[in-house]
């Protein structure tokens, strides 16, 4: 993202002049959504930005060219010495745990800790990550990078689930992915990762999942490399930190260092949930998740971005009328709320750092034990071709 054309705006943002700001150190700087982040934050304002703390030196020297608010440190150690109230680190999947390993053991007094999603090239290096962070930082608030559940949408289906005007639920269907191209991405393809897009994506699809449903009991699934197909004009993709979005040029389908497409079924007591992802939507990021709800009394689908809700009823139940409800969104229909999301997870985690806790959940270290634990599940059932427990 090139921040000095970014668009998006907060008009409405006010800071209570009697709280002490925010201090925020990034470690870590590899993941290209940490310039989205600090534009977030540059534009929300009442924070103090430490610096930052990249071991690989190319990175390092530009992004200090390009964000000259956020001061370069030669040290991990003299980064945090600087006491900030969050950590926020955006490593590639292999290297999270170790800084937030190295975070957690530094005698700095810090309150919240943010990891860039999905926290580990290896769910169960995680598993170990949280038991630590939880016995050597009680109380810690920690949060993943999963905007998405932050977005009006998901507010949207949220009061509809927990409202239970739908009835009994018997099937639902959740769709992710990435734009025609993206599977490409650095971020997409690291080697010591589990996979791409199932892994890279499809946490942010489980995150709404579990945060609506729970965990399953049992799953089954298919992953695949699909047979090369000749190359297409790209969406858009990202070849490096700095370069930006990149619309031009030809990927084939089939040509991916890991999955092209991913389905599976997810078993619940009362219920079947299937969820399907691919590399290859022909559209901008997020504009074709789709979750599709079914009940007895009515139906629920939902668009995280641009924003998208619709509840049929055939009777009225709980706030909502019979017929056809369509969330009012906040920009002009077709319009990308995306940097909401992103200031409203900021505003979840610092609350939390402040002692106050949200009332629309958070994205915290025991969601994420969960979703990993699916994901692991979905690809040794992949590899398998049979059912396994979560």
């Amino acid at each position: 993202m090139d921040i000095s054309k970014a668009k998006f705006s907060f008009q409405d943002e006010t800071h209570d002049e009697k709280q002490k700001p925010i201090k925020i150190a990034f470690l870590g700087t590899r993941h290209p959504h940490v310039m989205y982040r600090f534009a977030v934050l540059d534009k929300m304002g009442g924070f103090e930005f430490s610096g930052f703390y990249e071991e690989e030196d190319d990175i390092a020297t530009e992004l200090a060219k390009r964000l000259p608010r956020l001061p370069r440190f030669s040290s991990p150690k003299e980064l945090l010495d600087t006491n900030p109230d969050v950590v926020m680190i955006h490593a590639l999947d292999p290297d999270v745990p170790r800084w937030a390993r190295f975070t957690i053991n530094h005698p700095a007094p810090f309150k919240g800790l943010f990891l860039e999603k999905p926290g580990a090239a290896d769910p169960a290096d995680f598993y170990k990550l949280a038991e630590e962070i939880e016995a050597k930082r009680p109380g810690l608030a920690v949060e993943l990078g999963y905007e998405i559940h932050y977005s009006e949408s998901l507010d949207f289906a949220r009061k509809v689930i927990r409202e239970g005007v739908l009835g009994d639920i018997t099937t639902a269907r959740f769709h992710g992915g990435c734009p025609s191209g993206a599977g490409m991405d650095l971020w997409q393809a690291i080697p010591e990762d589990l996979g791409g897009i199932m892994q890279t994506e499809g946490c942010h699809t489980l995150e709404n999942v579990i945060d609506l449903f729970g965990a399953p009991e049992r799953v089954v699934s298919s992953i695949r490399k699909l047979p090369e197909r000749p190359p297409h004009p790209v969406v858009g993709w990202i070849p490096d930190l700095f370069t930006g979005t990149v619309s031009t040029g030809k990927f084939g389908v089939g040509t991916l260092l890991y999955e092209d497409v991913c389905s599976g079924i997810m078993e619940y007591p009362d219920k079947t949930i299937v969820l399907d992802m691919t590399a290859w939507e022909p559209t901008e990021w997020c504009n074709e998740w789709a979750i599709d709800v079914y009940g007895t009394n009515g139906s629920l689908h939902v668009i995280p971005d641009y924003p998208v809700g619709t509840l049929y009823l055939r009777e009225a139940r709980g706030s909502f009328a019979a017929g056809e409800t369509k969330l009012d969104t906040q920009l002009p229909h077709g319009t990308s709320n995306v940097p909401s999301c992103y200031r409203r997870q900021f505003k979840s985690l610092f609350s939390r750092v402040r002692g106050i806790s949200p009332e629309d959940g958070s994205c915290d270290l025991q969601k994420n034990v969960k979703i990993l634990k699916v994901i692991d599940a979905f690809y040794k059932s992949a590899e398998s071709k049979q059912w396994k427990d979560v």
